[in-house]
């Protein structure tokens, strides 16, 4: 039952993506231009993705419309810890490939097992990361976040799974066109996120009483 409820959430979540695109392409297009510029030092990628979701909630709210002092707000309360967080998956993926080179090189045995368990890691904490990210937009607490984000994440298995693989895609296509990375990917892939978390809690009880105890 719960998977055939996931199964539904998501397709509502994908049919919904187009039409708030369309409706919303040109502010997303600013901000995926923003969050290029922003992100170039790499060290601020958290700090300007976290600003993009907070956008993101801001566009698909009554409201539609961008509210920077509240972009401001998450960021002084949430910044540092979306730039610590954006780094664990970097760091692993990064001893992942080092490791890989190196156990394809020498055949090493461990290599190749580190190789493996820090490239699991890594994808583990960005799967966890996407749920975390539109939480912390919300003002929810990074730990908070976090927490909510395992359990999403654990909740939805092939679902954050396929919202992986979409991202993935998203990226190969935007990269090689070039403009269109920079134009298209950080709205685009936010726009998507945002929209099948949302999607998925609405549907889901455990959402609904989660949110009402962090208001609470």
């Amino acid at each position: 039952m719960a998977e055939g409820s996931n199964q539904v959430a998501f397709q509502q979540a994908l049919s919904e993506l187009p039409q708030f695109v369309y409706g919303n392409g040109l502010r997303l297009a600013m901000l995926s231009v923003a969050w290029t510029i922003c992100s170039l030092p790499l060290v601020t990628v958290g700090p300007a993705t976290l600003a993009v979701y907070v956008a993101v909630q801001d566009l698909r709210s009554a409201r539609n419309t961008i509210d920077r002092s509240r972009i401001f707000s998450i960021l002084r309360q949430n910044g540092g810890a979306s730039a610590v967080f954006s780094s664990i998956p970097v760091i692993f993926v990064t001893i992942a490939i080092l490791y890989g080179i190196q156990a394809l090189k020498e055949e090493v045995l461990i290599g190749e097992v580190i190789a493996l368990i820090s490239g699991y890691i890594g994808l583990y904490v960005a799967l966890i990361l996407i749920p975390t990210f539109n939480e912390m937009a919300a003002g929810v607490p990074p730990v908070s976040a976090l927490r909510r984000g395992v359990r999403w994440v654990s909740s939805h298995p092939t679902v954050a799974l396929t919202t992986a693989l979409l991202t993935v895609i998203f990226l190969v296509v935007t990269v090689f066109f070039t403009i269109a990375f920079v134009l298209l990917f950080a709205g685009l892939v936010v726009s998507l996120h945002v929209v099948i978390v949302t999607e998925l809690e609405s549907f889901s009880p455990e959402g609904d009483s989660e949110a009402i105890l962090a208001v609470g």
